[in-house]
């Protein structure tokens, strides 16, 4: 485990996936999300770790019925803030999103392909990373799912426009980590475009 912290702008800064630039555009969604530019993000698990445990959760998967345990990455907390937001990854059958949606109440979104899922206090997305070698059937029978927990701002209203930032902070931070897991499809290049799914959609 690698743990680096950086406060908002200043402090020491957090390399990685962890720690986009302020004027970037994961950044400044980051910023939107905790609604401040005060904050402390932590390093739970450095880039060259994450691949590494990652790649090698899926070549144990094999293309199993339950997702792999999740692999924590980042973490950020708003400075005074009792609550934060975490970042975690993890392998998940290829009909996840279509099962998520006929069985839970969850509002879901298309991402330019890619399902993204809004819970009471998290969000998701499920996105195609096409790998070789020997991760290239498994890979096949998986997705690559990303969650977000989210404990700060409770008791404020989740409208659609709040919905709509947490999913591309989720879009543009598992872009970030389908780039270092080499996902040779880039399912995730195009800037985020949150359209909401009906049940009438594809999945």
């Amino acid at each position: 485990m690698a743990t680096a912290c950086s406060s908002g702008d200043s402090g020491t800064q957090v390399e990685g996936m962890c720690g986009p630039s302020a004027d970037s555009s994961a950044g400044k969604s980051l910023r939107e999300v905790l609604r401040t530019d005060d904050f402390t993000a932590e390093v739970l698990r450095s880039d060259d770790n994450f691949v590494r445990e990652f790649k090698k959760d899926l070549r144990e998967w094999q293309g199993g019925r339950d997702s792999t345990s999740p692999s924590f990455v980042c973490k950020y907390v708003p400075e005074g803030s009792q609550g934060h937001v975490l970042l975690d990854f993890a392998w998940s059958p290829a009909d996840q999103p279509s099962r998520q949606r006929a069985q839970s109440g969850n509002t879901f979104y298309d991402l330019n392909g890619a399902t993204g899922e809004i819970g009471n206090l998290s969000s998701g997305l499920y996105v195609s990373c096409v790998l070789g070698g020997e991760l290239s059937d498994p890979a096949r029978k998986a997705v690559l799912r990303a969650d977000l927990a989210l404990t700060v701002n409770r008791g404020q209203t989740v409208d659609k426009a709040r919905e709509a930032e947490q999913l591309s902070f989720l879009y543009y931070m598992t872009r970030a980590a389908t780039e270092v897991l080499g996902c040779e499809n880039k399912p995730l290049a195009k800037d985020p475009a949150v359209k909401p799914l009906t049940e009438s959609s594809p999945s």
